[in-house]
């Protein structure tokens, strides 16, 4: 689990879990799953992962499995739960006011890994800006909505052959293409099965599991919003869909997979809403995990040029989670609005760091999910306790 060969079993595991999660949708929620960014930082502590040169597994992931597994099994049965009652009592926690100030967190705190990326030296800055600009002209000038789709790809394309003709020139940094020549064409994804059950570690991880529910909630929300599709029925099967992506993950060393904040930008960008595509893209992933050349060459895209993609990216997710406010006709007139819509945008922005108290960890997405629930609880007074009694009425009366 975050080895240097990580990228094989990545995408082969991430098309599994696509696919498990189509069967489970009954492909009906055009949604890719993918590393979720959730568990970086507390996967990093349990296993105390430092950086090696070689590609052996960090021999610490044993209990970061464990506590995985745990998790998902949690999370399961958090989607039955909905399953069976509806997700009318988890839109009490989390309205549109506080699943578009996630879904918005979410871009603008993940945004701060592409400035990093993007202004590594001004060469880097000077290729995220051409690579960015070539996805933005794609995506509106482009003669055929054919290309206008695949703009991300061609955007990206463009950057990596203005980086590489640049050093032809003697111009940047070069291109590693090392890796390229030195790996086979094909080889099998890596995989790692340790499970270690350790009560301190599964503290750490379980509160991941709100942050989940609220981000993938919002996640429905921002991809019905897109695709002008009704959503929120398949929020219990995409909970279960998630779940057995986090299982997956736990059983073979993956990184736990959930429904992706990118796709989100992706769908966007594209506007190809069939899950057809989505079944088509976890079978085609599945083939690349055995395709070793295909991780090298992704490995050896420039920083510069990933910049310029992921600031497009996160840049369409966070005006996603606007759009939910907007579609939702959240009334910011109301100064508990403001606060529950604003200050998680604001903390997600500046806490690049996760706070820590003795085992409990909180990201900058974390901090924004929990503040944003929590604020919109706290304000809401009594006319929220009064939606909270109708919200479990109607939860319950659904089943007689």
């Amino acid at each position: 689990m975050f080895s240097g060969v990580i990228v094989l079993p990545s995408l082969f595991f991430s098309g599994v879990s696509t696919l498990i999660f189509f069967i489970v949708t009954g492909g009906r929620v055009p949604s890719y799953l993918g590393c979720s960014g959730s568990f970086v930082s507390i996967i990093l502590t349990i296993s105390n992962y430092t950086s090696t040169s070689n590609s052996e597994m960090n021999t610490n992931t044993a209990a970061v499995q464990g506590a995985i597994l745990v998790l998902s099994l949690a999370y399961a049965v958090v989607a039955l739960v909905v399953i069976v009652f509806g997700c009318k009592w988890l839109e009490f926690f989390m309205p549109p006011i506080v699943t578009g100030s996630i879904i918005t967190s979410i871009g603008l705190h993940l945004s701060f890994l592409s400035y990093d990326e993007a202004t590594k030296s001004s060469f880097d800055t000077y290729m995220a800006i051409a690579t960015a600009s070539a996805i933005m002209l794609i995506s509106v000038y482009a003669p055929t909505n054919a290309l206008r789709r695949i703009a991300l790809l061609l955007g990206t394309m463009t950057g990596y052959f203005i980086h590489a003709m640049c050093n032809l020139k003697g111009v940047g940094p070069s291109i590693d293409y090392s890796e390229i020549a030195s790996n086979p064409w094909i080889r099998a994804p890596s995989v790692y099965f340790n499970l270690k059950f350790d009560s301190s570690s599964i503290g750490m991880v379980m509160p991941i599991l709100i942050v989940l529910l609220a981000e993938n909630l919002g996640h429905m929300k921002a991809i019905g919003s897109i695709t002008h599709r009704p959503m929120l029925r398949y929020v219990g099967r995409a909970y279960l869909g998630d779940a057995m992506g986090c299982f997956v993950a736990s059983l073979t060393g993956a990184v736990p997979f959930t429904t992706y904040a990118e796709n989100i930008g992706v769908l966007s960008v594209t506007q190809v809403f069939s899950p057809l595509v989505i079944l088509f893209a976890a079978v085609f992933a599945m083939l690349l995990g055995f395709f070793a050349k295909f991780s090298a060459i992704v490995k050896s895209i420039p920083q510069g040029v990933l910049g310029g993609v992921t600031i497009i990216l996160y840049t369409l997710i966070a005006i996603t989670g606007i759009r939910i406010w907007v579609v939702n006709k959240v009334d910011f007139n109301d100064t508990r609005n403001i606060f529950v819509g604003g200050l998680p945008v604001i903390l997600a922005t500046v806490m690049q760091t996760p706070l820590q108290v003795n085992n409990f960890q909180l990201d900058g997405i974390g901090a924004a999910t929990f503040g944003s629930i929590i604020l919109y609880q706290v304000l809401q007074g009594y006319d929220g306790l009064a939606m909270y009694r109708k919200s479990i009425k109607s939860a319950f009366n659904k089943n007689k």
